[in-house]
C-alpha cells in the first residue's frame, strides 16, 4: 500500500531546452548516468505529448526561431537541471528556457467497434485504469441492427456497432504509458497528451 501512495505522489516537470533534440538527449544521458535516483525522462515529440502549435512548428521548419526540445522529467532530475542551467550554454550550447511543474496530463480518445468481443476488450482497458488515472466525460453507445447480420465488415451497415469517447486524466507518466498501451488496439484513436502546468 505504501508503494501505491508513493507512486501517486510522484511529480514531474516539463523542461524546455533551446537546442537540437539529439544534443539534448546526449546531455541528459550523460547527466543522469550514475545518479542514485529512479530517473524518468520522456521526449514530447516521441511520446505524443502536445508541445507547441502549428505556427511554432512552421517557424522552426523555416528557421525563423531557434529549435527547441520539450522533455518531461521527474522532480529530482528537474532540480538537478535547475542547478546546472547557468553553466549549460557555455558547456553544451543548450539553454533551458522553461522548467515548469506538471499538475496533470490529459488525453482524449475515441473508438469504434463492430463486434461485441472487440467492444468488451476496449471497455476492460478503461475499467482497469492504473491508480493515478481517471476517466472523464466518458460516453459509450451500442447500436444493434439484427437486419444487418451477415453483412461484410466494411459495409455501411453492421448488426453491432459500438462507439465511445472520453478523456483520461492523471499523472503524466501514467498517461504516456497508457497511450503506448492503447496503440495495441487499432480500433482506439488517441489524441496528443495535453499538459496542465503550474
Amino acid at each position: 500500500m505504501a508503494n501505491n501512495k508513493q507512486a501517486a505522489k510522484k511529480s514531474f516537470y516539463e523542461v524546455v531546452f533551446g537546442g537540437k533534440p539529439k544534443v539534448v538527449r546526449a546531455y541528459l544521458i550523460g547527466l543522469v548516468d550514475g545518479t542514485d535516483h529512479d530517473v524518468s525522462i520522456f521526449f514530447s515529440f516521441e511520446d505524443g505529448v502536445y508541445h507547441e502549435g502549428n505556427v511554432e512548428r512552421l517557424s522552426e521548419l523555416l528557421h525563423v526561431r531557434a529549435l527547441d526540445c520539450h522533455v518531461i522529467v521527474d522532480s529530482a532530475t528537474s532540480t538537478l537541471l535547475k542547478k546546472k542551467a547557468k553553466k549549460l550554454p557555455s558547456l553544451t550550447g543548450l539553454e533551458i528556457t522553461a522548467n515548469r511543474h506538471i499538475r496533470s496530463a490529459s488525453m482524449e480518445f475515441s473508438f469504434e467497434a463492430f463486434a461485441k468481443r472487440y467492444n468488451d476488450e476496449i471497455i476492460e482497458v478503461f475499467k482497469t485504469l492504473p491508480l493515478g488515472l481517471r476517466l472523464d466525460g466518458y460516453e459509450h453507445n451500442v447500436k444493434l441492427d439484427p437486419s444487418a447480420k451477415g453483412v461484410e465488415a466494411y459495409a455501411s451497415a453492421h448488426d453491432y456497432a459500438a462507439t465511445g469517447s472520453g478523456t483520461i486524466v492523471g499523472r503524466v507518466d501514467l498517461v504516456i504509458e497508457l497511450k503506448k498501451r492503447l496503440h495495441q488496439f487499432p480500433l482506439i484513436k488517441t489524441e496528443d497528451i495535453v499538459l496542465k502546468l503550474a
